[in-house]
């Protein structure tokens, strides 16, 4: 299915620091809203003059269609999240969307939801969008420590059953999120996750183990966000072929099958 690009002038309706360096922000898109599913992401104009120059990829962590607004979270690392971060409610901002392919799931089975950081936001929305999959959906979600955590209270739905890890230990379990998964899989399990890419790795070798399916939203740098610049692509293998080839992650991701990509 192809879908439409929208370029949109959103108005932000909140923007607020949400745990160290995260903040929440909510922007009036009604076009966006309407059209983005859980994976896709719009390509976001941080200024409208040159510098920065290219825009910033978010995915979309919660939408309300009928009111029209549409969340990002975001982590400030550089110019661009730096003046997001800075802007008010009533500043707009200028967004390209929606682009990627969305998350899929199974019909039937038990999902698996593991997050890291920021990775948090295509899961949340496949939360919010499938209430009719939540019983099946176990959320883990993992941090570095507590003040890099939200609270997830405010981005899950209520009826998500949820677990934390956090590297330090100063919040739920100690040691890294994928600790968690042969505690919560089973062989009917489907995985889904999205994180840093050394998590993701990691999450895809256990559910090789496992033998199970995994899917992973990747989060590579986009410099245009259609398949222009081919400046996002990733090693990935085929079944029917021996050598390597390249996926373009803005178009033919984010969501991919994880044992075929080249960790």
């Amino acid at each position: 299915m192809t879908t439409t690009i929208l370029q949109e002038d959103a108005e932000i309706v909140l923007n607020e620091q949400i745990a160290d360096g995260l903040f929440l922000m909510r922007l009036t898109a009604p076009e966006v809203a309407s059209a983005i599913r859980p994976a896709q992401f719009v390509q976001v104009q941080t200024d409208p003059e040159l510098s920065p120059f290219l825009r910033r990829p978010f995915s979309a962590l919660r939408i309300d269609r009928e009111a029209g607004w549409v969340d990002i979270l975001y982590d400030v690392i550089g110019r661009g999240t730096a003046r997001m971060a800075a802007a008010g409610p009533g500043s707009r901002l200028n967004l390209l969307g929606p682009l990627g392919i969305a998350y899929s799931p199974p019909e039937s089975g038990p999902l698996l939801l593991v997050a890291g950081g920021v990775g948090i936001v295509p899961l949340a929305f496949l939360g919010w969008e499938h209430p009719d999959r939540r019983s099946k959906m176990t959320f883990l979600m993992g941090s570095a420590s507590k003040i890099r955590m939200p609270d997830l209270n405010d981005l899950l739905p209520a009826d998500l059953n949820r677990h934390i890890a956090t590297d330090d230990g100063s919040m739920g379990h100690q040691g890294f999120v994928t600790d968690l998964i042969p505690t919560h899989a089973t062989r009917e399990t489907t995985i889904l996750t999205c994180g840093p890419h050394a998590m993701m790795a990691r999450v895809t070798t256990i559910a090789a183990e496992l033998e199970i399916p995994c899917f992973a939203s990747l989060e590579n740098h986009m410099a245009c966000g259609f398949g222009a610049c081919v400046g996002c692509v990733v090693e990935y293998r085929e079944a029917e072929r021996e050598d390597l080839r390249y996926r373009k992650v803005c178009t033919e991701g984010p969501v991919v099958d994880a044992h075929a990509i080249v960790w």
